[in-house]
This record gives structure tokens, C-alpha cells and sequence, in this order.
């Protein structure tokens, strides 16, 4: 059985974590997953997380939700990231119940 939802993705400056992740948590959303010190190259050039400031380090955050909670989630991260810089992804998933 599965559940069709919707996934947003977001990497962005991992000092921005605690502004992203406070904004998330406002839109009532039951939970995400961050994954710390991602690397990539982008518009910003190579991410590689080397420097004594932590500010050449990114973050990856993932939300699964409905599409009423997605669009939420968005309007909270769209003016961190254009202000800051950073993508957001939202793709259709399944979510595959496992009970």
C-alpha cells in the first residue's frame, strides 16, 4: 500500500539551518531530515566544506508532507532562500506503508 505525497528538498548555507528549520517547524509539519556538511558545486561555485568558519558548508533538509502542508513549507522557505541563496525541490512521492 502506498500513500502518494509530496517531497521538498532544500540545501542551502548551513548557517542558515536554524532560520530554515524554525521557519519549517511554524508551518506545524510533524518532521524532516537534515543531513549536515553536504557538498556540491552550484551557482555560489564548489561547497566543499573546508574553512575555519564553517561558511563554506551547506546543509540538506527534506520534508514529506501532504500538498496543502507543501505549499506551507514553501511560502516559509522562499524568502530565506532568495535572500540568502540555496534550492528547494518539490517532487511527487510515494510513501510506502510498511505496517
Amino acid at each position: 500500500m502506498e500513500n502518494d505525497i509530496k517531497k521538498i528538498e532544500v540545501i542551502t548555507d548551513s548557517v542558515l539551518q536554524r532560520r530554515l528549520i524554525q521557519a519549517v517547524d511554524a508551518t506545524g509539519v510533524s518532521g524532516y531530515t537534515i543531513i549536515k556538511d553536504v557538498a556540491g558545486k552550484g551557482l555560489k561555485g564548489a561547497k566543499d566544506g573546508h574553512g575555519i568558519s564553517g561558511g563554506f558548508k551547506n546543509f540538506y533538509l527534506m520534508v514529506i508532507c501532504d500538498e496543502i502542508e507543501t505549499k506551507k513549507v514553501v511560502e516559509a522557505v522562499r524568502p530565506i532562500i532568495s535572500k540568502y541563496g540555496g534550492i528547494c525541490l518539490v517532487s511527487d512521492a510515494h510513501w510506502v506503508i510498511h505496517n
